[in-house]
């Protein structure tokens, strides 16, 4: 094979594998870290990092209505109906309730079919649009 006569799409995929190559030799150094530790006898250091899940920033947003000990449902709940409330008559839609609140929109909706139908004052005033009347 000539360097000169490779395609586009033989040249992305050369690329592809050459990512996928880098990132296996990235494992196995630390595959080789590992053992090496294990066999001089020293403590293998833990995997350190954010477990996956929320944002950041969601959390954040989550822990400012946070009662004390409350469960994370409790948490969103409280939060969806004060901005619920300070939305007015009116209604705020899904998208702004998840920007304004950090978390996605599916998230956002899924509380709306599940716990929010069982709270008396929360009405659907229009496509993706909700109200709450206390």
């Amino acid at each position: 094979m000539s360097l000169t006569n490779l395609t586009s799409a033989q040249l992305s995929q050369i690329m592809g594998l050459i990512k996928e190559k880098e990132e296996l030799l990235k494992k196995l150094a630390l595959l080789d870290g590992t053992l090496a530790a294990l066999e001089s006898g020293t403590a293998v250091p833990k995997k350190r990092g954010r477990k996956p899940g929320r944002p950041a920033a969601a959390v954040a947003v989550v822990k400012e209505t946070e009662e004390k000990g409350g469960k994370r449902g409790k948490r969103l709940k409280g939060a969806l109906l004060k901005a619920l409330a300070d939305a007015g008559p009116e209604g705020i839609t899904v998208k702004d309730l998840a920007a304004k609140l950090k978390v996605k929109p599916g998230n956002v909706f899924s509380w709306f079919y599940t716990t929010g139908k069982k709270i008396k004052g929360i009405s659907k005033v229009g496509e993706a649009k909700y109200a709450y009347s206390a």
